[in-house]
């Protein structure tokens, strides 16, 4: 008989009005990341290519940097993080992986970060790291559908997306 689960896992999903190429993108550019979600970032967007990121002091519960490795991108398909044991909080299990899904002229973006402890110690870390990545969702969601970035705030799945302004027509005078 198999022994009982001992992990639990994240897997989160949003609905993204964007095409994946610009999902993929808002993921791997070390120039998109800093618009939108961190503080400062290194990548190079090739498998087994390194990336670096930095927050500031009150995101992540206050952890700052995170380094390591892209071990699968797949260009607006996939994109999955192994991080180095270096910066790795003792328990986070190092493997976060995105899929990216065309859904008519949406994307669905889908995080999924397995093998945390069953424990209680584990138990509140998946609390915590779930929530770090359900803000981190949020935040690409408004910025892709919207042009803005809300860095600054802590936003959850459930946030409002306002439509993206059109610009409006030159006035006509005579």
């Amino acid at each position: 008989m198999p022994s009982p689960r001992r992990t639990r896992d994240i897997r989160l999903s949003v609905l993204v009005k964007a095409q994946p190429s610009e999902v993929y993108r808002a993921l791997t550019s070390a120039r998109e990341l800093c618009v939108w979600w961190l503080d400062r970032a290194e990548t190079d967007a090739r498998n087994m290519g390194r990336w670096r990121m930095e927050w500031g002091v009150a995101a992540r519960a206050g952890r700052r940097e995170a380094a390591g490795y892209f071990v699968d991108l797949e260009p607006a398909r996939k994109v999955a993080l192994l991080e180095e044991d270096r910066t790795l909080p003792k328990g986070l299990p190092p493997l976060a992986t995105f899929f990216i899904e065309k859904r008519g002229r949406a994307s669905e973006l889908t995080l999924v970060q397995a093998g945390f402890s069953a424990s209680a110690r584990g138990t509140e870390l998946r609390g915590s790291v779930r929530t770090h990545w359900e803000d981190c969702l949020a935040k690409l969601k408004v910025y892709l559908e919207t042009g803005r970035a809300r860095k600054g705030e802590t936003l959850d799945l459930k946030v409002r997306v306002p439509a993206r302004r059109k610009k409006a027509a030159p006035s006509r005078r005579k």
